[in-house]
């Protein structure tokens, strides 16, 4: 690929490639070198139903996933297979076959996998599926080990309100808070409570959100969790420092001092 045919843009995973350029005819010509190529030296053929020509609008297959411009896609062929392994699984967990312990290592395994796509919702929507399907004992100790934090963590973060992660979105995209706010028609304050809530759950950091020596002033103002916005205003005395700003330095308080 790279030094017979020179290709400049190219990407593969075992048998699993992708090529980009801007010619089609070039692109039907690297087909046919590809194909000689394979049958001469292993033997083997381009799968006629996968090897496409098409264009990058229309999204590319890789891996599973659909990859567009700005966002990727679980295949919905890999959904349905997964949702007939979790329904296995929970006839399994229902007759006795199997505990919790052991479904939740399928799940995991899909949620490492679906959460290199856009799958937000689905991965919220999966954890509160399982979370119903497969109870907690609470007469069972379970083993604080890091596999169960994880889990968790997962399962808080499944609880956030989506408009909460439509701000983080924006703000990854470089958006101020101003912005954010014009462009989803809604306050600057809820901007900042939604910073406040993803800093507090680790979704955000409040060192990119804040200057550095502000984070210091008001960090060196707080005394415990459960301390009042008024109070540490008080405290730092200073008119530059909003309580906006104030409750994105609890809320990354709370999320480091969090048992």
């Amino acid at each position: 690929m790279k030094q017979r045919l020179k290709v400049k843009y190219y990407i593969r995973y075992v048998d699993d490639f992708a090529i980009l350029c801007h010619s089609n005819k070039i692109l039907e010509d690297y087909k046919i070198k590809i194909n000689e190529f394979l049958k001469e030296n292993l033997g083997l053929d381009l799968h006629p139903g996968k090897s496409h020509i098409i264009k990058l609008d229309n999204g590319i297959g890789f891996l599973g996933f659909r990859i567009f411009f700005y966002h990727r896609l679980i295949k919905k062929s890999n959904i349905r297979k997964f949702d007939v392994r979790f329904n296995h699984l929970k006839k399994m967990y229902k007759n006795g076959l199997i505990g919790r312990e052991r479904a939740l290592d399928s799940l995991k395994g899909w949620l490492a996998y679906v959460e290199h796509a856009n799958t937000y919702k689905h991965r919220r929507d999966l954890i509160r599926i399982f979370n119903q399907c497969f109870p907690i004992n609470p007469q069972v100790e379970i083993p604080k080990n890091k596999k169960n934090k994880n889990f968790i963590k997962k399962t808080k973060i499944s609880n956030f309100p989506f408009s909460s992660q439509k701000t983080l979105q924006l703000y990854k995209k470089g958006l101020s808070v101003k912005e954010i706010a014009e462009q989803r028609n809604i306050k600057e304050s809820t901007v900042w409570e939604h910073f406040a809530m993803l800093i507090e759950y680790n979704q955000l950091s409040v060192w990119k959100v804040l200057p550095n020596e502000k984070i210091i002033r008001i960090l060196a103002n707080i005394s415990w969790v459960n301390d009042k916005l008024k109070e540490i205003k008080q405290r730092i005395n200073n008119d530059s420092i909003t309580f906006d700003e104030i409750n994105c330095v609890l809320a990354h308080y709370k999320n480091k001092n969090r048992k």
